[in-house]
């Protein structure tokens, strides 16, 4: 079973799977790039390296009538029920993902800092980054007047500044 789906896993198909699905329900090649936002040559290149994959011809042009061959109403049915599949995943994965924002979104860390300061603030992100993965974390970049003014109203939680400070009040 493993062997057969290595022609899955290869050269892009899924996203091609993705591109036959809206193609063959919107029954036109020019629809299926307006809804995916691709451009049409895309569209069409992406079913004809499907196609080949396949080593099967999906689609046929009678007049300027596109209709899935026997193999392309096959196909359909399968990436319909692909596209039920992965909708059930990510309702299976929905709540984990609302209890981890909820999470993160306490525990979120905003820092600002001047542009002189920019490399020790990325390095600090990292490293924040690293230590509590799946927390978010900012950073803002500002002139030290504007960080001054950041920080009489309380927007972040750490402030680099260089040079000499200034009274903030």
């Amino acid at each position: 079973m493993r062997t057969a789906l290595r022609r899955y896993f290869r050269h892009g198909l899924f996203p091609q799977l993705m591109v036959f699905e809206a193609v063959a329900r919107l029954g036109s090649v020019t629809r299926a790039a307006e809804e995916l936002h691709l451009a049409q040559p895309t569209v069409s290149t992406q079913l004809r390296k499907l196609s080949e994959g396949l080593g099967l011809s999906l689609l046929e042009w009678r007049g300027r009538d596109l209709h899935l061959t026997v193999a392309g109403r096959e196909l359909q049915a399968c990436c319909s029920e692909l596209a039920e599949l992965f909708s059930g995943i990510d309702e299976r994965l929905a709540p984990h993902r609302d209890r981890a924002t909820q999470r993160a979104g306490r525990e979120a860390l905003r820092l600002a800092a001047v542009p002189g300061a920019r490399q020790l603030a990325a390095r600090l992100m990292a490293s924040y980054c690293e230590h509590h993965p799946g927390v978010p974390a900012s950073l803002h970049v500002a002139d030290s007047d504007e960080l001054l003014e950041r920080r009489k109203a309380g927007e972040d939680h750490v402030y680099l500044l260089l040079g000499k400070p200034r009274n903030p009040d």
